[in-house]
């Protein structure tokens, strides 16, 4: 009986932690920066994405909002660019290849990625390991991109499902950093300055909060000497990551909300808190989500809108690290009451019997299995 071994290319450097899925994990040695790499021959493509462990679950009290403000600020000129006369940041990386890049902030978790031809491997790198340190926070940058982010935040509040879900996330979370969306109240990104958000760039943007996956047509060896050969100079802050250890307070009954506007939508929102993902009751909330809302078969679906009560039902689980809030949102038909939806909806969860979960688990996992598998 022989046992098959998989072989690293061991590249000075680097420390090789393991190998899931597919993914190979490192950690380079001068300053902690994890590497995550993936072969994917005959593409003549790569990937490159890094993520902060940073989001909005680390901004303080006055600055919700902030982990996204700096995403956007950090598609700015870097000292380096500025310097070479760059005045669009990694803008100028699209607009001179041709590549895919965005980025997006959430609440545990920031992330950047680019994607282009192979060949463009070293120059990616090199804005990566440029803004993680060297953006320029000026008013001059700044004050036009705030004023992006303001409208941005009124064109999410408009949205009536947005609106409430602001509300409720409020109305369910007291101390704990969840109790607000990404973007952050309208009122704090009024108040934000360059000073703010240089303190949690220095703070956050360091290669031992960072993330660095490479995944395409490259090989290990040469992935890892370029990203040596980019990122092994940069230093950490000589401070810890500041990380906030907020205990919430015991809910002892029903929170409510309401929210009046001029509007042809009515919609019913019942929040459930859920365990932090990875657990085990994370898995099960979302599965529970999915065969009470989730498609023309859901429990939901059948009891509100076959029947006409409702227009739409839907709902959302986040995977966020701590216990966080799910969300069911009705969206009432003409002539229906808030109170008499809500009592509807209560009575079927209620009523609900094993049987009637049996009948669509299997379905359902299936359902989200595809969908990992597709997300990959």
């Amino acid at each position: 009986m022989t046992t098959k071994t998989t072989t690293h290319t061991k590249v000075p450097g680097f420390t090789f932690i393991k190998t899931e899925g597919g993914i190979s994990e490192y950690k380079l040695k001068s300053n902690n920066l994890t590497v995550l790499y993936k072969n994917i021959p005959g593409t003549e493509v790569v990937t490159t994405n890094i993520t902060y462990k940073v989001g909005a679950r680390d901004e303080l009290l006055g600055e919700s909002g902030l982990a996204h403000m700096l995403e956007h600020m950090l598609f700015k000129p870097t000292k380096q660019d500025l310097q070479k006369k760059i005045d669009s940041g990694a803008m100028q990386f699209e607009r001179d290849t041709g590549c895919v890049l965005n980025a997006n902030t959430w609440k545990d978790r920031t992330t950047y990625f680019f994607n282009y031809p192979v060949d463009h491997l070293s120059r990616a790198l090199q804005i990566e390991a440029e803004r993680m340190l060297d953006v320029v926070l000026t008013d001059k940058e700044f004050l036009p991109e705030r004023g992006n982010v303001l409208s941005e935040f009124d064109m999410y509040n408009g949205d009536p499902y947005f609106a409430l879900s602001v509300q409720m996330v409020c109305s369910a979370f007291h101390s704990s950093p969840y109790g607000h969306e990404t973007i952050g109240f309208r009122e704090d990104i009024e108040r934000y300055t360059p000073k703010k958000l240089d303190r949690f760039y220095k703070h956050y943007y360091r290669p031992d909060n960072a993330t660095l996956t490479v995944v395409g047509d490259i090989s290990n060896t040469e992935a890892l000497t370029k990203i040596k050969e980019i990122f092994g100079g940069l230093k950490n802050p000589n401070t810890p990551i500041p990380r906030h250890d907020i205990q919430e307070p015991i809910q002892e009954g029903i929170r409510r909300v309401e929210i009046k506007r001029p509007s042809s939508t009515n919609l019913l929102a019942i929040g459930i808190k859920h365990d932090g993902f990875p657990e085990q009751a994370w898995f099960n909330t979302s599965v529970l989500f999915s065969i009470l809302v989730s498609g023309p078969d859901s429990i939901l679906h059948k009891q509100l809108v076959d029947t006409g009560l409702a227009s739409s039902v839907e709902g959302t689980t986040e995977p966020t690290s701590e216990t966080n809030l799910g969300m069911i949102f009705v969206t009432l038909a003409p002539g229906q009451t808030h109170a008499d939806i809500e009592n509807k909806v209560m009575k079927i969860i209620d009523s609900l019997t094993t049987k009637d979960i049996t009948k669509l688990l299997k379905k359902v996992i299936q359902s989200e299995l595809t969908s990992e598998l597709f997300a990959r």
